[in-house]
């Protein structure tokens, strides 16, 4: 009877482990599940983003604090509507990007944003940063877990119009891919704005005579002699406007410095003054006083907005101002004034005044 009594008890006492295992079992699960689920949740709120240089980067799916550190990724940022979304950003030069865009005034502007500073970008929370392809500060950057979209390249330049085109499209895709929702519909806007405008200008262009296309000159700044030459924006620019630049192949990519001789022989038939607002250091330099757009009066100022003209998404403002520039009779439909007030209107959102508008053809600043 003793022997069947404590049989008994042993097997309570079994029983009673196999359920609390059971329960502790089934209360662990639950908290996996829970844990799961919880983390899934948070996988969900990240997106990821290829970047310019084919980087696919895992970023918040919520952007509102942004490094912008690549020259045009502000201006990129007030056309998709993004401004206020700015923590850190290269100086800003352009008057005309505070007028458009008052809420950069809250921005903290950096000078080092060749090798941002780390400590600055953590103490904002800065969730994306828009950057270069330099390796050392961008893996600086990643290392820091601040997450890195690659927005220009410093090689691997377009090497034709198609590629251009592409490349400018893609370029702001990336933007609108990583900054939400609206910002992607403006820059599938922008993309097909850049696609009628390439359309528009090229149709005509196109059908030019080798002689009827003029030799172009166009200074980078600051002085005369440095330039946007071969793979440059500017390059295709000016192809598409029915130019073609004398420089297109310079040693270097992108910039480059060439000499007076060289100018000389390439004796172009008009001049774009790029970046700077000050045809004087050209028509005012004896050296420069035989060249044939120096005698015909054919050295322009470039127009100048929200940023440069020849680096942002203004850009086909530019192609068509060349356009108008270089063939006048070809482009007699063409309203400068209209175009830019237009573009002003449906990209940043703001209303320019006639005056405002030739302001900014002329490459002059606000009035006030």
């Amino acid at each position: 009877m003793n022997y069947m009594k404590g049989f008994r008890s042993i097997r309570k006492l079994i029983i009673l482990v196999l359920i609390n295992l059971f329960v502790v079992t089934l209360f662990i699960g639950c908290s996996s599940s829970t844990i799961e689920k919880n983390n899934k949740v948070e996988t969900t709120n990240n997106k990821k983003v290829t970047d310019l240089s084919g980087r696919t980067v895992t970023i918040p799916g919520n952007i509102t604090k942004v490094a912008a550190l690549v020259g045009p990724s502000y201006e990129k940022m007030i056309m998709l509507g993004q401004a206020d979304k700015i923590s850190i950003s290269m100086p800003v030069s352009s008057k005309w990007a505070k007028v458009v865009a008052p809420v950069l005034k809250n921005v903290t502007f950096t000078n080092s944003f060749k090798n941002p500073n780390i400590e600055d970008l953590l103490a904002k929370k800065i969730q994306v940063a828009f950057f270069w392809d330099y390796t050392q500060p961008l893996n600086k950057m990643t290392s820091s877990k601040i997450p890195v979209l690659v927005t220009q390249e410093s090689s691997k330049n377009p090497t034709n119009i198609n590629e251009f085109v592409s490349f400018e499209k893609r370029e702001v895709q990336v933007y609108g891919n990583a900054l939400g929702s609206e910002a992607k519909k403006k820059a599938d806007k922008w993309c097909k704005y850049f696609d009628e405008k390439v359309k528009y200008v090229t149709s005509r262009t196109q059908k030019l005579k080798s002689s009827e296309i003029p030799k172009v000159y166009y200074v980078r700044g600051p002085d005369a002699l440095t330039v946007h030459g071969r793979n440059s924006y500017t390059e295709w620019f000016v192809k598409m406007a029915g130019g073609d630049l004398v420089t297109k192949d310079t040693s270097k990519e992108i910039m480059d410095t060439v000499t007076m001789e060289q100018v000389s022989v390439w004796n172009p038939d008009v001049i774009f003054m790029g970046r700077v607002d000050n045809t004087g250091l050209i028509i005012k330099d004896p050296r420069w006083s035989n060249i044939k757009a120096v005698k015909n009066g054919k050295v322009f100022v470039n127009p100048e907005g929200v940023f440069y003209w020849d680096y942002s998404s203004e850009g086909p403002l530019l192609m068509e101002f060349i356009a108008k520039t270089l063939h006048p009779d070809l482009f007699k439909d063409l309203n400068m004034i209209k175009e830019i007030k237009n573009y002003y209107s449906e990209f940043y959102n703001y209303n320019l005044t006639d005056d405002q508008a030739n302001r900014i053809l002329n490459h002059m600043p606000p009035a006030n």
